[in-house]
């Protein structure tokens, strides 16, 4: 008897020992990673699919963000695919084809496989063991080679399969006698292979009345992901809506909205079904690669995206970007290593994301809205601004040279106060622009121009009688108080403000940009000039230091302007203003002073880079490539930067703003009395800032990327100054000289 009860009790312990392993197994089950990508889909669309049953209860769920994706070529799916999965820059070329199973034919003559294997993509035993295959890897790679980027083509798909992580690809986007198969670029690894997966025809049905006669497969699809459990990484490739949009310019438009709703419909019902069966190891991500042409041509260029795991619930944010609801491409791959617990390759530019709990969705929506509307309306407003810079300067220009040689008539003299306001207009208008940011409006370019103008006009009829130095110090006053105290807040106007960085070409996503780099240069040097002309006292030279510390530490700073270019440009412009305000002689001690102010500078940008525990900026990871002896990416940034100069001096209108201000300083300067020497002895201590704006402004123009836009926008403070000041001259004065 005592037997059968030890018996029952050991097989009882057995069993529960058992189920619990059982249990511990299934919760130590492996992370897996599901991305649907979502082909053709804009906010605009996403908005749509909240209507569909489940689905705006999946969608508060999740964590959303809009995401930029800067390629170097065209904005399409391709482009997008290699970028993120590769974590840098690459160009797609049509050349290098698709991705095929390997029994797929090319030709009637040849399988996928075999031109493979005929190209050298694969051997006998990988093509054995690769579901799909990218026969056009070798000329992929041969288009992206000498190329101002670093391509990280199948970085993914390396990484994972070193670390023994298996990559299934499914679905595709196949059209008419097109394969279109292009989510494996994401996914395939350097040889262009991919382990597993099926974007064969059995992936889509034939169905009457749909785009080009086939709908996604949706059961099969979602059956093949629910039984995949030894990937790691499952990307599916839905393209129902940007078939739909292929041929929506060709439709009937109550056809095209019967369609529409269709795929939605189904796209809704298939994600609901996916999200029920969610397990808790699963982060699934459902993105867009590209927008579709319509909303590309409403510039609402930003896709969605959204993510589903545990806790995610909120608006998603990376260290690439730092602000809330915005997210980069390259953010993707390190975002999926990190759930996969696979260590981040060094050197990438993007971050893993992460939830900000401390914004809502529809403070997203708003935000998108805005920055597309501010995209949109940039080119009309900026070109307008500039091109009404360039007349006014030439105008002003003209009508001095005019007065010099002609006595002063009633008509003159009311041209010439005109050309006066508007030239103070637009010394204001550096401070309007990032002003009018807090309006919130989504006014039409050339009414926000218009608003602009007559708010700059009538400051310029409240400024006109007061003297020069009162003028410079409250428009320069206002100008560099609004940057620096806008930086220390958050920067909420500089996103928003024309003359600010643009996220939808990802260009800079916080920190100080380009344009009011100059501006700050020069509205800190012609500040502080005009407040050593209006005080007498020593008081003057403290606040002349304190403003040009407090500039340049907002700009190296990496929570604040993050501007490493800015810095060291300040740094130049800064030396040359203090030490002609001071009185000094810049004789060889002072250019060796300069120089080793410069290293210094460089040095404390490295060493700050390198110790500070915040994520790498863009500083930060060069100083990481130098330390690390990488001169080839160093070589290839260098020649970046200088090769996107150059193409901007050659067609940016930036360029033919700071020719025209060349060319009008230059006559101030030479013109037969040579006016600004006169205008030294009247204000000498003003005339003393030019030389630290001259110097700023050429520093800007060999330390930026775009240093013609810095280059220009910080000469402003010197040339409408000086004109302003020329044509306020009396006729008696005029023709005293």
């Amino acid at each position: 008897m005592r037997k059968w009860i030890t018996l029952v009790i050991l097989s009882f312990l057995i069993g529960w020992a058992s189920a619990s392993n059982g249990a511990s197994a299934a919760q130590k089950e492996a992370p897996q990673v599901i991305v649907l990508f979502v082909e053709g889909m804009s906010f605009f669309d996403l908005e749509q699919l909240r209507g569909e049953p489940h689905v705006d209860m999946w969608m508060q769920k999740a964590g959303m963000a809009a995401m930029s994706i800067r390629t170097p070529g065209a904005r399409n799916a391709a482009n997008s695919y290699l970028l993120m999965g590769g974590g840098s820059q690459a160009l797609y070329t049509e050349r290098s084809g698709t991705a095929y199973h390997p029994w797929e034919r090319v030709t009637e003559r040849e399988t996928a496989g075999e031109r493979a294997l005929e190209l050298g993509a694969a051997i006998e035993e990988d093509l054995a063991r690769s579901s799909l295959v990218f026969p056009g890897i070798f000329r992929l790679l041969a288009d992206n080679q000498n190329k101002p980027f670093t391509p990280r083509i199948g970085l993914l798909g390396t990484t994972l399969a070193a670390h023994r992580i298996p990559v299934a690809v499914y679905g595709n986007g196949d059209y008419a006698d097109t394969r279109q198969r292009h989510s494996a670029l994401f996914a395939m690894d350097e040889k262009g292979r991919v382990p597993a997966g099926d974007v064969s025809p059995a992936t889509v049905i034939t169905r009457r009345g749909a785009p080009y006669g086939i709908q996604t497969n949706y059961d099969y699809l979602l059956k093949q992901v629910s039984e995949e459990r030894s990937a790691g990484l499952i990307t599916v490739q839905l393209s129902d809506l940007s078939r739909l949009y292929q041929l929506s310019d060709q439709m009937h438009e109550g056809q095209f909205d019967r369609q529409y709703r269709r795929v939605l419909g189904e796209l809704g019902g298939f994600v609901d079904r996916l999200l029920q069966m969610r397990r808790d190891n699963q982060m699934v991500l459902l993105l867009s690669p590209a927008v579709n042409p319509n909303a590309a041509k409403e510039k609402a260029l930003l896709t969605p995206l959204l993510v589903w795991k545990k806790g995610s619930s909120g608006l998603l944010t990376s260290a690439t970007t730092r602000q809330s609801g915005l997210v980069s491409g390259l953010d993707i791959l390190p975002t999926i290593l990190t759930w996969l617990d696979v260590p981040v390759p060094k050197g990438l530019a993007g971050h893993p994301l992460r939830i900000d709990s401390g914004q809502n969705e529809g403070h997203l929506m708003e935000h998108i809205k805005q920055i597309h509307h501010t995209y949109a309306t940039r080119p009309s407003v900026l070109y307008s601004y500039v091109m009404l810079q360039i007349i006014t300067l030439a105008c002003a220009a003209l009508v001095w040279v005019i007065g010099k040689r002609s006595k002063g008539t009633a008509g003159l003299e009311r041209l010439r106060r005109g050309v006066r306001l508007a030239l103070l207009a637009m010394f204001c208008f550096p401070a309007l622009l990032l002003l009018e940011g807090a309006v919130g409006w989504r006014a039409s370019g050339p009414v926000v121009l218009g608003s602009l103008i007559v708010v700059a006009l009538l400051a310029a009829f409240l400024l006109e009688h007061r003297p020069l130095p009162q003028t410079t110090a409250i428009v320069c006053g206002v100008t560099v108080a609004g940057l620096l105290v806008d930086g220390w807040t958050g920067a909420n106007l500089m996103r928003s403000s024309y003359l600010g960085y643009d996220p939808v070409i990802g260009a800079r996503f916080y920190g100080l940009g380009n344009e009011y780099e100059g501006v700050l240069i020069g509205s800190a040097v012609m500040l502080s000039a005009s407040l050593y002309q209006l005080i007498r006292t020593r008081v003057r030279t403290c606040l002349a230091a304190a403003i040009f510390a407090a500039v340049l530490y907002y700009m190296v700073a990496p929570g604040l302007g993050t501007d490493a270019g800015g810095f060291l440009a300040g740094l130049v412009g800064f030396f040359v203003a203090f030490a002609r305000l001071q009185g000094w002689v810049i004789g060889k001690k002072g250019l060796l002073l300069l120089t080793g102010g410069l290293i210094s500078g460089i040095a404390v940008l490295v060493a700050a880079s390198l110790l500070s525990d915040q994520p790498p900026t863009h500083i930060g990871r060069v100083a990481q490539q130098i330390v690390g002896g990488q001169w080839d990416e160093v070589g290839r940034m260098v020649e970046r930067k200088i090769a996107m100069n150059v193409r901007l001096i050659r067609v940016s209108i930036w360029s033919k703003v700071f020719v025209v201000s060349l060319i009008v300083l230059g006559m101030l300067a030479l013109w037969n009395d040579r006016f600004l020497r006169h205008l030294g002895a009247d204000t000498p201590y003003l005339v003393k800032g030019f030389p630290g704006v001259i110097a700023g402004s050429l520093a800007g123009l060999a330390l930026n990327d775009s240093g013609i836009v810095t280059a220009a926008t910080c000469i402003i403070f010197l040339v409408v100054p000086a004109l302003y000041a020329a044509l306020g001259e009396t006729a008696d004065e005029r023709w005293a000289t």
